[in-house]
């Protein structure tokens, strides 16, 4: 992933369809764009979504550690 200077990162919580699962996004919120998610990038839902922000907290702050400026929020879709 390239890194873009003053890129801010947040996580944002999705409620799958079916199955009925919720995933996280990382999202760039300068322009929206989804950075990666549990779901389309490993297939890894959630039976919560306390479960599923903790999970993406861990990873916004293990991107964060390669420079990208993060901030741990949580927006639900």
């Amino acid at each position: 992933m390239d890194t873009h200077q003053g890129e801010q990162l947040t996580v944002r919580l999705v409620l799958l369809g079916e199955p009925s699962l919720w995933c996280w996004e990382i999202v760039d919120t300068a322009d929206g764009a989804i950075v990666e998610s549990s779901w389309a990038t490993d297939w890894t839902g959630y039976k919560s979504s306390p479960e599923a922000l903790r999970a993406g907290i861990m990873r916004l702050a293990a991107l964060a550690g390669g420079g990208r400026r993060a901030q741990p929020s949580r927006t639900d879709s």
